[in-house]
């Protein structure tokens, strides 16, 4: 299945964001008993060892799932990490802004590339550099009519919108036109993980990809 089909298939991204490599395995236990397949692992700028630690659970969850999931790198802001994301078998990438060069690499590698944008322009230039989804970033809970507004013109243009995504918003967002949604604190936490709370992970997962999976765009 094409990489964009696979997004389209189940509509919800988890987005992994400061998870301590040492709980990965148990935390993608978790998440897909809840019914994820799509992992996004971000980078953490703050982190000095990011390069090395992120690549390291991109490749723990593809060896352990393989072909069922996609995984991907989110966070990338630097060439660096578009490189160690390739390097660790990343099918996506996810940035929080546009940079051509890490679109024209993603896309030169065969990785689906996924910039962020939030404004007409910065939408319609991202596509423009070779985009295959634009990620609007940042979008709060009640901003559905934002993303309605500005797609109604940019129709052609595949997008994922993350930031303000939860189960009381996933069938709003994805009926704004959405290839998928992406959420991470509505899912999981650092306390959750620390706490071996894998049960409530599983739970909270569940309810997002139900959501996402039972959603009829009206």
């Amino acid at each position: 299945m094409e990489k964009i089909d696979f997004l389209k298939e189940h509509r919800f991204i988890v987005i992994l964001r400061y998870i301590d490599k040492n709980y990965i395995k148990d935390v993608a236990k978790a998440l897909y008993d809840g019914g994820v397949r799509i992992f996004e692992v971000t980078f953490n700028p703050s982190d000095a060892h990011t390069c090395q630690s992120t690549a390291e659970m991109i490749k723990e969850i593809k060896a352990i799932y393989g072909d069922e999931i996609m995984v991907g790198a989110g966070t990338v802001v630097c060439m660096d990490y578009a490189k160690a994301a390739f390097q660790a078998g990343a099918e996506f990438i996810v940035s929080p802004c546009t940079n051509k060069e890490i679109i024209e690499y993603t896309k030169q590698n065969g990785m689906l590339s996924i910039p962020g944008a939030y404004t007409p322009t910065e939408i319609s230039n991202a596509h423009d550099w070779g985009a295959d989804i634009v990620k609007i970033f940042p979008v709060l809970p009640d901003e559905t009519d934002y993303v309605k507004t500005v797609f109604a013109p940019l129709s052609q243009i595949p997008f994922i919108p993350t930031g303000g995504i939860s189960p009381d918003t996933i069938e709003a967002f994805l009926d704004t036109g959405a290839v998928a949604v992406g959420a991470g604190a509505s899912v999981l936490n650092g306390d959750m993980v620390k706490n071996g709370q894998y049960d409530l992970i599983t739970k909270n997962a569940l309810v997002h990809t139900e959501k996402a999976k039972k959603f009829k765009r009206s």
